[in-house]
């Protein structure tokens, strides 16, 4: 039985992922922030009578996170899996991004996944064997305006994991970059939205904010992603990036546009720029 370290199940798809790897036969150690909130995953589990564990484990906090691992260690004498899953969210244009948001998401979507990864490599490492899943987005990939800090954020854990995969893979580590594209979740809930409807920068404020009302409507379930995890753990050829659920599609089409064209979506006028997503990026968020 593998033992598994998913952060972020108290909702959404880090709750999936603990439901479904626990279903599949791994040990899951379902860590959050606030054990307060583990009710539904516990009694879930419980009901299905699987392995699952509940951990409290906060990504911004240091201590908290070498805490969690050294506990499952010294219990179970290993992680062979680690699924960097916990995040923040926050909209915003540049020019006002509160700085406290903005280092409150690299310390949660970056710095976390960076120190627990840290500590569970040694082990790893000396096993020769061992995954590490990064969640990460449609927008670790499509810099989406109004979004900087947030793209940012998840563009470094695609950096890093993209250099990580390739320093171990000689000790038999596997790592791969999940991508979900907008995905039923409470991170909405939880995402500080900034909207002006003064502000010089309104028309992006307000393209960015149609994106997501459409893309609600039509959310990926958490579930779905969940499966993408358990396929990318089981993979006997296995890829570095997982894209999947609303708007992914968009990540290829970006990559064939030029960088002018893409810059230029943000002068145009609302017409003309609803006709260039559905043309180039096969999104349709014309109200």
């Amino acid at each position: 039985m593998e033992i598994c370290l998913i952060t972020g199940t108290s909702t959404g798809i880090g709750r999936a992922a603990a439901l479904h790897l626990a279903r599949q036969g791994y040990k899951v150690y379902a860590s959050m922030r606030d054990g307060a909130k583990a009710g539904a995953l516990r009694e879930q589990a419980a009901a299905e009578k699987l392995v699952l564990i509940i951990e409290t484990l906060d990504v911004s906090d240091n201590q908290s996170m070498l805490a969690c691992v050294d506990r499952i260690t010294a219990a179970e004498g290993r992680i062979d899996v680690l699924i960097n899953n916990a995040g923040l969210s926050s909209s915003s244009p540049i020019e006002t991004y509160p700085e406290a948001e903005h280092r409150a998401l690299f310390e949660a979507n970056y710095w976390g996944p960076v120190k627990l990864t840290q500590a569970v490599l040694p082990g790893m490492r000396e096993r020769r064997q061992g995954a590490i899943i990064n969640v990460s987005s449609l927008l670790g990939r499509i810099a989406w305006a109004n979004q900087a800090a947030y793209c940012a954020s998840k563009f470094a854990i695609e950096a890093f994991s993209e250099a990580l995969a390739q320093e171990v893979l000689p000790f038999g580590i596997r790592v791969a970059i999940i991508e979900p594209g907008v995905v039923a979740s409470a991170i909405f809930d939880n995402t500080p939205v900034h909207y002006d409807r003064a502000s010089p920068y309104k028309p992006a404020m307000r393209r960015n904010g149609r994106f997501y009302s459409v893309g609600i409507a039509t959310a990926t379930p958490a579930e779905r992603i969940a499966e993408v995890i358990a396929e990318a753990l089981a993979a006997k050829q296995p890829k570095l990036r997982y894209a999947a659920g609303y708007g992914s599609q968009a990540i290829d089409r970006r990559a064939a546009m030029s960088d002018q064209d893409f810059v230029a979506l943000g002068n145009m006028n609302d017409p003309d720029y609803y006709q260039a997503l559905r043309e180039n990026l096969d999104l349709d968020l014309e109200p």
